[in-house]
């Protein structure tokens, strides 16, 4: 099986940063008279930031575009009947998002990739709120009660960015870096048709770490500066 074994553990650190107002949406169901019908997602100390889902989700959408256009087979998450997990019958037949990021359904595989959440490298003073219009698409007119206020994280915030992998095989980290490209060429989070979501993912470092390191039989590998720059092309 895929983690039967520690093979190789792989940490890559760096930064999310937001270069357009970044809507990451909290979901909240009930709205308070004079407040922020779309709000972003805070901590209980009322610091914004990415959730590892969230991350994890736009990753992989990317991922399975990339494969797709390049020939190779990809099932159609998120129904788990049309999932890998329940139309496959061993983990040798899962397409390679699916190896990647898990499946759900009778044969369920946990994510060889975890996302961290992602904080702000420092404090965030304000929010910037937009108001928007909602349109009837029917009718093509502005719908009832159609003002509504969006919430954001200024352009500039930077995020802490950290990312896991674990026994991944080459073509599956070059599929995963490709993805983590296509992200800042797509967008992050929510109203990004109204110019929210472009980020900058900068990689700083990588640690590799084998079974051998946990037991202090040998130190761990850093690929940073040049060497990081010729991992991080090897696409």
């Amino acid at each position: 099986m895929v983690f039967e074994k520690l093979e190789k553990r792989m940490i890559i650190s760096g930064v999310l940063e937001a270069v357009t107002p970044l809507h990451i949406g909290s979901g909240r169901p009930e709205v308070e008279i004079g407040g922020v019908e779309l709000p972003v997602l805070t901590d209980p100390e009322g610091r914004p930031y990415i959730p590892g889902s969230s991350l994890k989700g736009r990753v992989r959408t990317e991922a399975e575009k990339i494969a797709r256009q390049k020939g190779m087979y990809v099932c159609k998450p998120p129904n788990v009947k049309d999932m890998c997990g329940s139309l496959k019958r061993s983990f040798d037949e899962f397409c390679i998002c699916c190896r990647i990021f898990g499946t759900a359904g009778d044969l369920s595989v946990a994510s060889k990739v975890k996302f961290r959440d992602a904080y702000p490298l420092s404090k965030v003073e304000t929010l910037l709120e937009r108001t928007g219009i909602a349109i009837d698409r029917e009718k093509g007119t502005i719908a009832k009660g159609a003002l509504y206020t969006i919430q954001a994280v200024p352009a500039g915030v930077k995020f802490g960015l950290e990312i896991v992998c674990e026994n991944m095989s080459e073509d599956e980290l070059k599929l995963l870096k490709a993805a983590l490209k296509s992200v800042e060429d797509s967008a992050l989070g929510g109203s990004s048709s109204r110019g929210f979501g472009k980020v900058r993912i900068s990689i700083d470092r990588v640690c590799i770490r084998t079974a051998s390191y946990y037991l202090g039989e040998e130190e761990e590998k850093v690929l940073e500066g040049e060497e990081l720059k010729r991992w991080l092309m090897d696409i």
